[in-house]
């Protein structure tokens, strides 16, 4: 029994919870600064002058950086075995694409300011692969939980604070707070510490980028991920904010709107972690994700009034809470950590192609068919997303 001890204790090694503790103060001001403004981004575009169409072409923007940085980074990453030099490039584009939204003087050139928050995304990969490392690989989906967590949390205090913000000072006002927050968390970067290694075989980037791809559950994770991103900045992060605002809705109950989502997905993502995950698996979990999504999407043209609308989005907040960390977990799962920010940035830049088409095709369909061919359209994503799903693991291998 006592070697029993012995071995348990080696394969669980101790988690640096000071270590983890100050990452996930930086995630947070992160992920703030990223997103304090997005209650208010489509109303403002629009504010601004732009059509439905026009505003599509704006948010699409966003996750059109991330489909050409993600794999780019993650491979750059792994070569160097550096994750922390890409953090500090995600908070000073951050930094920069607000301030370009204060001083933009109409829609094209909020594109340019979105696309540099698109670069500011990406580095996005090395934050997951980097506070992956904190945890032994059989915690992965632990590890992505509680990010999955903190990146909730954070999205929901930004959101309703940005707002708040833009019905007391103004529509710059969540830019300029973006501005501020990402300076902070680049500051605070100097309490973080990177154990510098090279990868363990130096091998050229189609090679590794190849490598990774003959991971199946990489591949299936990435397809889910992918329309299910589609679903999300085509509501919540997209035209949901606009059509609230049509019904009647302040720019404080846009970020409450917005809140009540993302607030939803963290509780329902601790869940996942303790309990959905463990005893359901990775299959039933995403799809049982996917159908809350679909659900709360399809209702959406029918309700209107504020109220049902902050419902609906709860609804929608327990489907990602549900499907985000285990699709994030599966994307590096089984992988040495030499190649884990490759296929991260794999993963993160497939399920940009939805952040990317999905405004771009909901905005288009919108300015043909109304608010209610949107998201019809967006609800039957989900649905065949649901059918996607259904070809995951059932199980956790990991564990067996």
């Amino acid at each position: 029994r006592g070697w029993v001890r012995v071995i348990e204790a080696a394969d669980k090694p101790e988690v640096p919870r000071r270590g983890v503790a100050v990452f996930v103060a930086i995630t947070s001001l992160y992920w703030i600064s990223l997103y304090v403004f997005v209650p208010i981004l489509a109303p403002y575009v629009e504010y601004s002058g732009g059509t439905l169409s026009i505003t599509g072409v704006v948010l699409s923007a966003y996750g059109f950086a991330q489909i050409l940085l993600r794999i780019p980074v993650g491979i750059v990453s792994d070569r160097s075995g550096r994750r922390k030099p890409f953090l500090a490039f995600g908070f000073i584009a951050c930094m920069l694409a607000s301030l370009g939204f204060v001083v933009a003087p109409g829609p094209w050139f909020m594109l340019v300011a979105r696309l540099m928050h698109g670069c500011s995304a990406s580095a996005w990969v090395a934050f997951s692969v980097f506070f992956a490392s904190y945890y032994p690989p059989r915690e992965t989906v632990r590890a992505m939980g509680y990010l999955t967590i903190c990146q909730g949390l954070s999205v929901m205090v930004s959101s309703f604070i940005g707002g708040r913000l833009a019905d007391l000072w103004g529509w710059t006002a969540p830019f300029w707070a973006s501005a501020f927050v990402a300076l902070v968390g680049f500051l605070a970067l100097g309490f973080v510490k990177e154990r510098v290694s090279g990868p363990a075989v130096r091998v050229s980037s189609f090679h590794r980028l190849r490598s990774v791809l003959r991971h199946r559950d990489l591949v299936l994770a990435s397809a889910v991920a992918v329309l299910t991103h589609y679903v999300i900045f085509s509501t919540i992060f997209g035209f949901l904010p606009t059509y609230a605002q049509s019904i009647g809705a302040s720019k404080t109950e846009l970020g409450i709107l917005t809140m009540l989502g993302t607030l939803s997905g963290s509780v329902v993502s601790y869940l996942t972690i303790s309990w959905i995950y463990p005893r359901l698996g990775p299959r039933i979990t995403v799809v049982l994700g996917q159908v809350g999504i679909g659900g709360a999407t399809v209702v959406i043209p029918f309700l209107e009034h504020i109220g049902p609308l902050y419902i609906s989005q709860i609804v929608s907040g327990f489907g990602r809470g549900a499907a985000y960390p285990v699709l994030m977990s599966l994307a590096i799962r089984g992988l040495p950590n030499s190649d884990r920010a490759t296929a991260m940035g794999f993963f993160q830049a497939v399920y940009a192609v939805g952040m990317f088409s999905g405004p771009i095709a909901s905005g288009w369909i919108g300015s043909y068919a109304g608010y209610s061919g949107l998201f019809f359209s967006v609800g039957a994503v989900a649905g065949l997303n649901a059918l996607i799903a259904l070809c995951l693991p059932r199980r956790d291998e990991s564990k067996r």
